[in-house]
């Protein structure tokens, strides 16, 4: 039974669909272009709704000015950041090879052993304390050898323009008496009392 009314309304349906098909087509022709053109919207603003717009739109271009001003800002920060820290780096290596050669060279003079002059002046012009740790603590070596300078060129270079008038003869005595054992001391006095006459 219900099979049947089924039936009966999927029937009904297209046929009232048939009939609205054909009322269409018997309809007057200035109907249909009518319908074809879709409704057009209108929009109107009053002088006051506008300025307020551009007014809404000249602030929002200022925020974004004002976000991208700082962010560069906080860019160009960062970037000095970066670099005031590298360089703080870089003094940093320089000052721990200095270091290290003058590790070095205090170790060889503890040894015992001959160090170079340059390399003396270099330990007492960067490092003076231990400069004098290493003479005090310099063991007696009854066969020293003679060690290589560590220092490069550059810091033989710059080691002797840079202090050459503040202790022009305090590393000359201190050399010929690490290599000879104390025993200039008393040629290095002699030459200070000869300056001083």
């Amino acid at each position: 039974m219900e099979l049947r009314t089924t039936r009966e309304l999927r029937r009904n349906e297209r046929l009232s669909k048939a009939m609205a098909k054909k009322a269409e087509a018997d309809a007057p022709a200035p109907a249909q272009p009518a319908q074809k053109q879709p409704p057009a919207d209108k929009l109107t603003l009053s002088r006051q709704a506008l300025s307020f717009l551009e007014e809404q739109n000249r602030k929002r271009l200022e925020l974004d000015l004002e976000r991208e001003q700082r962010r560069q800002a906080r860019m160009n920060n960062s970037l000095s950041q970066l670099e005031s820290s590298k360089g703080h780096l870089d003094r940093l290596d320089k000052a721990l090879k200095v270091l290290s050669k003058c590790q070095k060279i205090a170790a060889s003079i503890m040894k015992g052993n001959r160090v170079p002059p340059e390399d003396l002046r270099y330990l007492m012009e960067n490092d003076p304390e231990g400069y004098k740790l290493a003479m005090a603590m310099r063991r007696q070596n009854p066969d020293p050898e003679d060690e290589k300078s560590v220092l490069d060129e550059e810091d033989k270079n710059g080691g002797s323009t840079k202090r050459s008038g503040d202790s022009g003869e305090a590393p000359s005595v201190s050399a010929s008496e690490a290599s000879s054992g104390g025993g200039a001391s008393s040629s290095g006095g002699g030459e200070t009392s000869a300056s001083a006459e």
